[in-house]
């Protein structure tokens, strides 16, 4: 049974957007490639913005319409090039998805498995995925550099907010690693569906809310944690300073490292000067909201 692979060109500050929303469609792996074929997987701290555009590809399963995906593409998110659509034998790429680790070991606590997955007794905090549901499966560098703050940060008492959460991830690995409670927000209904059934497969259902941004209760978090894009999250700023706790944490990742001076601007009134982490190009941010505003 063949299976399905789409290219096409996105700039750069769209990569985040565009690999969440094809996550969302169904598509289960994304690479990234310079458009003359060079990988770009492993560039040094802010160095994919040196290219104004990227060669993405995503595979997909038979079960998906590529066409309604095209579709989606062309008519949702607005691609304006072409769509290159190939047909992968699965005996290929399968081969090539089992050499793929069944866990992931995120810093000294946590670890990150497959639904599905065999798991040797081990002391780590253990989150199971179903994997292709959404975007946020630990592999994006947005998605470790989060999961690495929440393994060295997070306390047994902290309510989390994980404004815009894809699979869930955020929300359940820092329920998983002994938070008090969580909330998970999304615009997209997908993402919704995965995080509750990601929920309910590490059995932290109880203590995890999940809608979207306008069901949200009146509250103030002690974490409020997001991967999603720097212009969302710039737009964001205002928001964010409601809803973290006065001298609370926010961490926002999905930011290259040329957009870190345009981020920090945005959140300087409510939040001290960011700390910063970086891996592949892309750059966390962290910081704590001020008593008062300057």
């Amino acid at each position: 049974m063949s299976w399905h692979e789409l290219q096409i060109i996105v700039e750069t500050d769209d990569i985040n957007r565009i690999e969440a929303l094809l996550r969302l469609t169904g598509a289960v792996a994304i690479s990234l490639t310079c458009k003359d074929g060079e990988e770009i997987l492993e560039p040094y701290p802010g160095e994919v913005s040196l290219w104004s555009s990227i060669l993405l590809t995503a595979l997909f399963p038979p079960s998906i319409s590529i066409s309604l995906v095209e579709s989606y593409l062309q008519v949702t998110i607005g691609i304006k090039g072409p769509i290159r659509l190939h047909k992968i034998n699965e005996k290929d790429w399968k081969a090539a998805w089992e050499r793929r680790p069944p866990t992931q070991r995120i810093g000294k606590r946590l670890m990150l498995a497959a639904a599905d997955a065999k798991i040797k007794k081990t002391s780590r905090v253990c989150t199971r995925l179903n994997l292709g549901l959404a975007f946020g499966t630990g592999e994006h560098p947005t998605t470790s550099l989060c999961l690495e703050w929440l393994d060295a940060h997070l306390s047994p008492d902290m309510q989390v907010l994980d404004y815009g959460c894809g699979s869930g991830i955020l929300a359940i690995s820092s329920l998983r690693l002994g938070a008090h409670s969580a909330w998970a927000v999304d615009i997209e209904p997908q993402a919704l569906v995965a995080t509750r059934e990601n929920a309910g497969l590490n059995k932290v259902q109880d203590k995890l809310w999940i809608g979207v941004p306008k069901n949200l209760p009146d509250l103030q978090a002690d974490l409020v944690i997001a991967n999603i894009i720097a212009g969302t999250l710039q737009n964001l700023s205002k928001l964010f300073g409601r809803l973290v706790k006065p001298r609370g944490h926010l961490v926002l990742s999905g930011i290259l490292s040329s957009q870190i001076p345009t981020i920090s601007k945005a959140y300087s009134h409510e939040f001290e000067p960011f700390n910063q982490q970086h891996k592949k190009g892309w750059a966390l941010l962290w910081s704590k909201r001020r008593k008062e505003s300057v």
